[in-house]
Formats: structure tokens, sequence, C-alpha cells
């Protein structure tokens, strides 16, 4: 094995943390899925096309989303509480275009605070999405030339800023706060995003933030569950900003010899591109393009098993409900059922791992993980099989990071991990055989 001895990226515990729960959801209950007459490109559009009486579910229900997410197997949930419209889910003092001027028990609604307390109530960690660059009420469109010192665009700063200390300040600790295309710097103009987030919320981890924040995330490159083969979880920069509308295959790989710890979340929709909203919004007659359960479990295996977390998306209907609970429960027993059963394991420090059988096994997958806790040492590493005629390569690659599944589906008397290139001696938490 070479080593190349250099300092490394860490990352902090919360960001450790982030990475051991491997699992989300994200959670779209929005104005435009009472107008699917509106395509998604005039989402940003002015709220007389999308009046706040318009919002006006029959049967909110946010104890039925989260145990959805919860027998997916979810660890952590983002609601999105104000989305491109502007239309708040919570009773802003701000204005008058939010959940307390919608039919919705009468204007006495606040779902943000419905949502907290159903997370609590199924032991997943809260989190909030906020649009922070674009609102149709205020007629801010960040896809459109701004000028950020012009009265207008200062008063919707001061607006954004109040806002958010309505929701980091009164709903208590949130695990993660995401900025759908990042956040605009202070110093040009945007809101002071990292002094708030110090004040509010300092142990949230978040997608996207601010560059001053020391636990970011960064988006993978795409809306599809797919990590790059090498998902590193270390970059040149600490910040991206990205608003999924164009792919990027460079911002998901990362970088190996990068200083800052900002892993990869991969995100997509419970139902297909071409459904409303590109997959993350309701609508009525769309059934058959949600995913099939089997098609997340791949999407899980080259995410989750790509060094990156899975964020999967919950389109909720216009009665309030998550429709496509039958497909989040049966993913949850398809990832269970390939961790159900090891055949080997084992762990340690150093550039050689053998697991051995007595007989031939039947091994579906290999799951490797690094102790990320000392950073990421490995730079090469393969896989080799013994089938009854010795050892044959079977998979090779140069990242492992938290977690890497590889799929296998053969019969084996033996599997070896080696590595070949590492910035110190590596430290396997685990090297896995599963029937």
């Amino acid at each position: 094995m070479v080593i190349t001895m250099r300092k490394i990226p860490l990352p902090t515990p919360r960001q450790e943390e982030w990475a051991d729960l491997e699992l989300g959801v994200i959670i779209h209950h929005c104005m435009e899925t009472y107008r699917p007459d509106i395509p998604i490109s005039q989402w940003k559009c002015s709220p007389d096309r999308m009046p706040a009486e318009s919002f006006a579910p029959t049967d909110e229900n946010t104890d039925q989303w989260l145990e959805a997410a919860s027998k997916l197997g979810a660890k952590y949930a983002v609601f999105v509480a104000n989305h491109v419209t502007g239309f708040s889910m919570w009773p802003t003092r701000e204005n008058s275009y939010s959940i307390a001027s919608s039919p919705y028990k009468d204007g006495g609604a606040d779902i943000v605070a419905d949502f907290i307390a159903s997370c609590k109530k199924y032991g997943i960690r809260p989190g909030l999405y906020y649009s922070t660059g674009c609102n149709g009420y205020y007629g801010i469109n960040d896809s459109e030339k701004q000028d950020y010192m012009s009265k207008k665009y200062r008063d919707y700063v001061a607006m954004v800023e109040r806002q958010l200390v309505e929701l980091w300040g009164n709903y208590g600790e949130l695990f993660e706060l995401w900025f759908d295309g990042g956040v605009i710097p202070k110093e040009l103009g945007g809101p002071d995003i990292p002094r708030l987030i110090e004040t509010y919320q300092p142990n949230a981890v978040c997608f996207q933030g601010p560059s001053e924040h020391t636990q970011n995330l960064r988006w993978v490159g795409n809306e599809r569950g797919l990590a790059p083969i090498d998902c590193w979880s270390t970059s040149k920069r600490n910040t991206c900003g990205f608003g999924g509308d164009e792919e990027d295959d460079v911002v998901g790989i990362g970088n190996p010899d990068g200083e800052y710890w900002i892993p990869a979340e991969t995100d997509m929709g419970n139902r297909r591109q071409n459904a409303f909203g590109g997959g993350w919004g309701w609508a009525q007659n769309e059934e058959q393009l949600v995913y099939p359960p089997e098609e997340l479990l791949a999407r899980y295996i080259t995410s989750v098993g790509r060094n990156s977390n899975l964020l999967i998306g919950m389109c909720i209907s216009q009665r309030g409900h998550f429709e496509d609970s039958w497909q989040f429960e049966r993913f949850g027993e398809l990832v269970a059922d390939i961790f159900k059963s090891p055949a080997a394991t084992t762990r340690g420090s150093g550039d050689e791992f053998i697991l051995r059988f007595e007989h031939s096994e039947p091994i579906r997958y290999i799951v490797i993980k690094e102790d990320i806790h000392y950073g990421e040492r490995v730079r090469e590493f393969s896989v080799e099989i013994d089938d009854g005629g010795g050892f044959k390569p079977c998979f090779d690659a140069r990242c492992i990071g938290h977690k890497r599944i590889i799929e296998l589906g053969a019969n084996i008397k033996a599997a070896k991990l080696k590595i070949s290139k590492a910035v110190d001696t590596p430290i396997i938490k685990e090297f896995t055989c599963y029937r």
C-alpha cells in the first residue's frame, strides 16, 4: 500500500451524526398543490394567481406523514415551510400570505408546529426548508437579474431575516436547514444568514449553507438519486449554490484533496421527474408515476452505497395525506432485508481484510465503511472474491467514505478488501458480507 501522509479534513460531530442517519425525507405540501394548472416555470408568480384561500386541505395529518417516513427508515425529515411562491406554512407576522389566511382550521393552523410535533412522536430529527432567493409574493425571482442594493430588495432581505427568526427561534432545535439554490452572501446583498444560524441554530447542518458555517452539505448534482461512483465528502469550497435546474457532475464528485468537509446529499422525488412539479408535487391521476419500491432501492445503493445520504421527496395531496405510503413501507422492508443476515464481518486498521467461510455462501451484498471520525483516508481500493478457484477481481474504486455497498449475488468461499493507496493508515469500521 502506498501512503502519502498529509493532514486531511474531519467531520464535525453533527456531520458525523448526519452521515450515520443515511436516509431522510423532504416533504412538499405547498400552495402549488392546489393549483396544478400552473406549471413549475410559473410558480414564482404573483399571489393573485395563487391566493391564500386556495390552500385548503380537508384532512391535514402530519402524523400520517411521519409514520410513513418512519416505515421508510428515514431518520430525519425536512419540511418545506416557505417555497418559491412565498406562501408560509406557519402564521407569520410579516404578511397575510400564509396559513393564517387559509380556510383550513379557519386560519388557526400552524403546519410547521404540527410537523415538529410529529417528528418528536416518531423519533425523527426535524429540519426546515426556506426559500431565501425566490418569493412570488414579493416579486423576487432568482432566475432573473436582481438589483440587490435597491430599496425593494433591501426591504425583502429585512423581511427574510425576520421570518427566519420566527422559524428558527420559535420551534426548537432543528437538525437540518435546507437552502434551495444556496444563499446570496451578505457582502453581495443577501440576508445575514451566518449571524442568524449562529444565534438560533448553531448546531444545524446546512444544505448549501453560507461559507461561514462549519457544518455544510452540498448537492450531489442531480435529482435522480445518483451519486458518482467516487463521491468524496471533501471539497475545495465550503458551500455550493445549485438549484436543481441543471445537473452538475463536478459538484457531486467533490475533491479528495479538498480542505473542507462538506458531504453530498442526494435528493430525488418519490414520483418520477415527469410528474407534477418535477416529481416533488402531488397531482391527481399520477399514481403510475410513483417509483416502484425496487427502483428506490436501486437509488439507495447508488446514493447511501456511494458515500452520500439519500433524501427522498414526499408529495402531500390536496386532502393533506401522503398517498404513496405503501411505497415507503415496501422500500423499508427491502432495505431491512439487505442487512438482516450478515455472513461474516471484520474491522480494524491496515490495508488488507479477508472474510472466509467454512462452506460456499450465497452473498448478495458487500458493505465497506471507513471510520470517518478520522477522515477519508482511502484513495484506491479493490474487492476480490474466491468462488472456489482462488481470488479474482470483483470491484474497484477510489472512495469508500462512510459506506460503500457492492451488489454481488454470487456464491463465494471468501472475500478480500485490498487498499492500495491511502493518505494515512486506513481505519475500516466495517467489512461485511450479507447473505
